[in-house]
């Protein structure tokens, strides 16, 4: 999670029966250990569906990705042109085919539903604000 702390601490004791000092985990974040033992540990939660998404599948190691860990994989691309006015429709659907089309060519850069959805947000947004301060006007 961006932003939230996280700390594995390892406790080894030195010769004299104290407790060494704690040390932060090297990448600031869980380790892999700790993430598979959240996975199917011995305290692993049951009836929980997990969901992990990344970038780069292949630089993950073998041991998260065997069966009954990662039981489904489903690869989302890039959005095609078709979704991308679909997803508009959804959020204007009074708008035009041609706002549509304007819209989605103006944004021919923005690959992912994700992405997209984020210009939508900010659009729609930016419309309410316009609508509320058009209201006030008014009154």
């Amino acid at each position: 999670m961006k932003g939230a702390e996280s700390r594995v601490e390892k406790k080894e004791e030195d010769g004299n029966g104290s407790a060494k000092q704690q040390t932060p985990s090297p990448t600031g974040g869980v380790t892999l250990s700790g993430l598979l033992n959240v996975l199917d540990g011995f305290y692993a939660p049951t009836g929980v569906l997990f969901v992990m998404t990344t970038n780069h599948a292949e630089k993950l190691d073998e041991a998260l990705l065997r069966p009954g860990r990662i039981d489904y994989k489903l690869f989302l691309g890039q959005a095609s042109r078709y979704q991308k006015m679909e997803l508009y429709r959804r959020f204007f659907p009074e708008a035009s085919d041609a706002e549509v089309r304007d819209f989605v060519d103006s944004a021919a850069d923005v690959r992912t539903m994700a992405e997209f959805q984020g210009l939508l947000l900010q659009l729609d947004q930016q419309d309410r604000e316009l609508r509320g301060s058009l209201l006030e006007r008014s009154a």
